[in-house]
């Protein structure tokens, strides 16, 4: 495989002569990593650059760079499927947007790339700069080392007690006094690898937390957190690993806070179309959450207890997909139904389209927190290894899922995302 770097002005597929392309420097410039098969292809792309200037069409996968909001953003692209994931690794390497086609929406023409059937599956923040306002209003902020909210944002782990003022300083729990959703979503991470080939295109982001002075004082358990979004066949998937390079066991969970529209709309631009789904259509989605229990809440907080969801109230037995209604969520489900392959798979479904969008955890995750307000056509459906407060419960002899990863060892865990058509 050989890759070629090069600026280049977007392209609808058509060939064009120097003389028609426009000046680069007036232009939006990226850089774009395109396959290569072979040295003499790599050859002969170069020779109708600089014999005419026309230009090859593209690899089915690529990578490109674009300079954004003071920033870098990565676009992994899948033509065929008309797939789209960007992300902005210093903006807590969130993916803010992922777009694709359902299942039979290939294309093997770069000129029918009209977005008829492209549906926006993650929700951009209004504007991609209040990320680093509050990291966590858009795309798929990443939360660790634990999920959601830790109580008085004070725990305990073998003895030692430990305080996450600074975290609680943010202010990001609005005044309810607790500490939310961890201490990466708002780092700026290293960009290890990138490559797209004939099968996929990736890009590899890492997050070394003892680099950082103010997480060792709130959480002083040295690790590296590792992402790899994979583009491949209309699906994204997130592959994460968690190495403990420190000398004594770390407690930690995992988890992410995706958003979606209550709508899945072909050709309805995120987040702008936001405007165009009415309370109606909010009401209308079917939603599957992939869990027979239900956490127990007092102030968000779990109480310990586990309520079969047949128990606590026919709104929370999502094991099949249900309608949203008027209900409002925020809530922490667990006794997770598996495949036989040990993932789990919840999503959305728009009735008015047909089309559902799913996610499938692996055996890694075994709860899952489905958030969706009553304000706005949206929902958060959410994969965690363990619920909300986990570092304290665990320690009182409730299974909450907090993991000890020991030294030297390390955690993964697989998540994917797609579109498909239900009947």
């Amino acid at each position: 495989m050989r890759s070629l770097s090069i600026h280049y002005p977007m392209w609808d597929g058509t060939r064009q002569s120097d003389s028609s392309l426009p000046d680069c420097r007036s232009s939006l410039l990226v850089r774009t990593i395109l396959l290569m098969n072979s040295r003499s292809e790599t050859k002969n792309f170069r020779s109708k650059l600089s014999n005419g200037g026309h230009i090859i069409t593209m690899a089915r996968y690529q990578i490109t760079e674009e300079t954004a909001h003071g920033t870098t953003a990565y676009h992994l692209t899948d033509n065929l499927r008309r797939a789209e994931a960007v992300l902005y690794p210093a903006l807590g390497n969130n993916c803010v947007i992922f777009r694709t086609t359902p299942n039979g929406a290939e294309t093997s023409s770069s000129t029918a790339r009209a977005d008829a059937d492209v549906v926006d599956i993650f929700m951009p923040p209004d504007n991609i700069d209040d990320l680093r306002r509050v990291p966590f209003h858009g795309g798929q902020p990443i939360l660790f080392p634990f999920p959601n909210r830790v109580r008085d944002g004070v725990y305990t782990f073998e003895g030692t007690t430990h305080s996450m003022e600074k975290l609680l300083a943010t202010g990001w729990d609005r005044g309810a006094g607790q500490a939310i959703h961890g201490l990466v979503a708002d780092k700026a991470w290293t960009v290890e690898d990138s490559e797209a080939d004939d099968s996929e295109a990736y890009i590899r982001c890492s997050l070394q937390l003892d680099a950082f002075p103010d997480i060792v004082e709130q959480y002083p358990y040295p690790c590296r957190l590792t992402v790899t979004y994979i583009l491949s066949e209309g699906v994204l998937e997130m592959r994460t690993e968690v190495g403990n390079t420190g000398t004594k066991t770390l407690p930690m969970g995992f988890g992410i806070h995706p958003w979606f529209a209550a709508a899945l709309r072909p050709g309805l631009s995120m987040p702008e179309g936001l405007k165009k789904i009415s309370n109606e259509s909010r009401v209308a989605a079917l939603v599957h959450v992939p869990a027979n229990s239900i956490w127990e809440l007092e102030k968000l907080m779990p109480t310990g207890k586990v309520v079969p969801v047949e128990q606590a109230g026919t709104q929370f037995d999502l094991r099949e997909f249900a309608p949203l209604a008027d209900h409002f969520f925020d809530h922490v489900f667990t006794g997770v139904i598996r495949r036989s392959d040990g993932w789990s798979e919840g999503g959305l479904r728009d009735t008015e389209t047909g089309l559902e969008m799913y996610i499938a955890a692996d055996s890694a995750f075994r709860e899952w927190v489905l958030y969706a307000p009553k304000t706005l056509p949206v929902i958060a459906l959410e994969p965690y290894t363990c619920t909300t407060d986990a570092v304290n419960l665990q320690p009182k002899g409730i299974d909450a899922g907090l993991i000890a990863l020991p030294a030297g060892q390390t955690w993964r865990g697989d998540i994917r995302f797609g579109l498909r058509r239900f009947a």
